[in-house]
């Protein structure tokens, strides 16, 4: 091999290491705050009224926003192409039961991307145990276009009767703070 071959062969490779090296740093810097750049407005304003839906889950139920009028619900908006979505959805089960002790129902809200999500999201529920409700929104269903207008996953907007009591992303410090109160509430019942 050439003294010229190796050169090269030895740029090639740093300059290959730097890419990585950039890449990771980029991921690092969303794993460290991945909330940074989410716009403030990624579901309806607290104080709002939350608007009126229905929707079928994945078993057949109907639901239907009169059914909450004096309940807590909080709707979750994931995709199965989401990543995040996926290290959520195994504490899904966990939080939907601590949600219903607290008086509150968890509604899980799957994104109808292309042919095929209702397998794929009946296999997500299978596969996390999730024993939420589960909605399958293809775009312009009102779960999907009214509680989640810029169709961000993984997403909550909790609702009280029938006001909007708060929503973002998951893990941000808002859903903290509900599933602090469900804790709270969980503890207190005991």
């Amino acid at each position: 091999m050439t003294t010229t071959t190796m050169f090269a062969l030895t740029w090639a490779a740093l300059l290959g290491l730097a890419a990585l090296t950039l890449r990771m740093a980029a991921k690092l810097r969303f794993a460290l705050d991945p909330f940074r750049h989410q716009p403030d407005d990624l579901t309806l304003p607290d104080g709002a009224a939350a608007p009126p839906f229905s929707a079928v889950t994945l078993d057949g139920t109907v639901l239907d926003s009169d059914d909450y009028a004096d309940r807590a619900l909080t709707l979750v908006f994931v995709s199965h192409h989401c990543p995040s979505c996926r290290e959520h959805l195994p504490h899904m089960g966990a939080l939907w039961r601590l949600a219903g002790s607290a008086g509150s129902e968890l509604v899980m809200v799957v994104f109808d991307e292309e042919s095929g999500s209702r397998d794929e999201a009946e296999r997500l529920v299978a596969e996390h145990s999730v024993p939420a409700a589960t909605v399958l929104a293809a775009a312009g269903h009102p779960l999907r276009e009214l509680y989640n207008p810029r169709q961000a996953t993984p997403l909550y907007c909790h609702v009280e009767s029938g006001v909007v009591r708060g929503g973002g992303p998951l893990g941000s410090q808002g859903w903290q703070e509900l599933v602090r109160g469900w804790q709270a509430s969980a503890v207190g019942a005991r």
